[in-house]
């Protein structure tokens, strides 16, 4: 009996001791975690978004889109990043309502627009005009296919004949 009673006491205290680990081991990587995602930003909704890939991918676009020469691309490339940049703070900064935040991500595409713009020859702002210009058209199609019109359809009510007394 004596000899049960210990062996009992001794998987306690083990079971103790690796549930303690597990909670440790838990809270140490969740501690560490923050201090890797170095360069990350979290949007309101949780999602973490890397800039990084995001300025790859529009330098990417517009060299593809409008054939930038080299001189072009380093000229661009800051312009892209203080772009991206900007609009991740748009998005993080929590004390914006959604009619703010639209205005300043309004104003910051027309600035970035402007300042490639300006970067580029005539016949490159031409085809960037209506390459835009088409995406535009596109985005606009496709909101307009989503959007059904909804009728008011007047569901039928069955008449039920009068209770017969």
């Amino acid at each position: 009996m004596y000899l049960v009673i210990v062996m009992n006491a001794k998987l306690l205290i083990y079971s103790i001791v690796i549930s303690l680990a597990g909670v440790l081991a838990d809270a140490s990587i969740a501690q560490t975690v923050p201090q890797q995602s170095a360069g990350l930003t979290a949007t309101p909704s949780g999602r973490v978004r890397n800039p990084e890939p995001i300025k790859r991918a529009k330098l990417t676009r517009l060299k593809k889109d409008v054939a930038l020469d080299d001189q072009q691309v380093q000229a661009v490339t800051p312009i892209i990043d203080s772009y991206v940049t900007a609009v991740q703070n748009v998005k993080n900064d929590a004390s914006l309502d959604s009619h703010t935040r639209r205005l300043k991500l309004s104003d910051l595409r027309k600035r970035y627009d402007s300042d490639v713009d300006a970067i580029l020859k005539p016949e490159q702002q031409q085809k960037l005009a209506s390459i835009r210009a088409e995406r535009r058209a596109r985005l606009r199609g496709a909101r307009a296919a989503s959007e059904t019109p909804r009728t008011a359809e007047v569901p039928e009510t069955p008449t039920v004949p009068p209770a017969v007394q």
